[in-house]
């Protein structure tokens, strides 16, 4: 993912991050997702935290063991409400066409996993997305194909997202039986 950033640059002739803003956030109205320079404040950034048995408080806080500023393979920061809009303009096809979305959501390999999205299927129906996490962070975005649903999680504590969208995910399958 680092060298896609290179490339980026490299092909747009733009910084990455300001290309990222103008191709992706933009179009879908991600207004509180970027990343962000880890040495100034930023309004309403919330604080990751992992269990410590250590510390006094049983917590301890992520903020310096981030990066100054994330990038292309990661260090992004987003909401649940930019990651669904997010969803949204990417099956609105603002981003790529239908036919690249079908190719990108394609199990190519029998690896549960297309071109950037895990590839499943199940009770549940068809379900593409991602997770996301470093110490003290986690999200999940998965997005339901063939009923419509599209579930965004995050969490500012370790591996809190991914247990929250699997139940999730056993709820629409029971709900929605024979998709």
């Amino acid at each position: 993912m680092f060298l896609l950033g290179v490339i980026i640059e490299k092909v747009t002739r733009e910084d990455y991050f300001d290309h990222i803003r103008k191709v992706i956030y933009e179009p879908a109205g991600m207004t509180n997702s970027d990343c962000y320079e880890m040495d100034y404040p930023v309004e309403n950034l919330a604080i990751g935290y992992s269990p410590d048995w250590k510390s006094p408080y049983g917590w301890q806080n992520n903020y310096y063991k981030h990066v100054i500023k994330g990038g292309p393979a990661g260090g992004g920061f987003s909401t649940v409400r930019d990651l669904h809009r997010f969803a949204l303009a990417l099956l609105a096809g603002k981003y790529v066409s239908q036919d690249s979305l079908r190719t990108m959501w394609t199990d190519h390999l029998g690896a549960d996993y297309g071109f950037g999205f895990g590839v499943t299927k199940g009770p549940e129906g068809r379900v593409v997305g991602h997770s996301g996490g470093f110490s003290g962070i986690n999200s999940q975005l998965d997005i339901y194909l063939d009923s419509g649903f599209i579930v965004a999680v995050m969490s500012n504590i370790d591996n809190g997202a991914s247990p929250l969208a699997r139940s999730i995910r056993g709820i629409i399958g029971r709900i929605r039986p024979g998709i």
